[in-house]
């Protein structure tokens, strides 16, 4: 099992986010990483509608979030509670509960840039963004290679 560390990049003074990314993927081929593709995640919040909220406490959310690297996976992950792994139809099962849940329209999140690998590391670097505008950058360096130990 490995560890992913997933940080926020502060935008430089005076630069865009999209040259503050530039030069990062600048420095890491510098440093001998080698670009393996891009990747993308995004998330969508939903809140719970009135047939799931109780009177007087504050509405739970949802979010459902597709990650590049499981094509076939959806992931839901409740506000302070479970989360669930299920295939790409959970798409089509939540347009079914609109009555439970509904999409908070204009709060996707994404984030999509090149991957690298960089020795045994898997580095990506992001371009996160909330609908039309640009909100920063993300950096995700997580072992290249999963161990499992019996």
């Amino acid at each position: 099992m490995g560890v992913t560390c997933v940080s926020q990049i502060p935008a430089l003074e005076g630069k865009s986010v999209q040259q503050a990314v530039d030069m990062l993927t600048k420095k890491l081929e510098v440093l001998g990483a080698v670009k393996q593709g891009t990747f993308c995640v995004d998330c969508e919040t939903y809140h719970a509608g009135p047939a799931v909220t109780v009177p007087g406490q504050p509405a739970k959310f949802m979010y459902i979030m597709h990650n590049t690297e499981y094509p076939l996976s959806c992931f839901a992950l409740f506000e302070n509670g479970p989360y669930l792994v299920a295939d790409t139809n959970f798409d089509t099962l939540m347009i079914k509960l609109k009555g439970f849940f509904q999409n908070a329209k204009s709060n996707k999140i994404e984030s999509r840039g090149p991957r690298y690998q960089y020795g045994d590391f898997l580095v990506k670097v992001g371009t996160v963004t909330m609908g039309p505008s640009v909100r920063g950058i993300s950096v995700e360096v997580r072992p290249a290679h999963r161990l499992c130990l019996v």
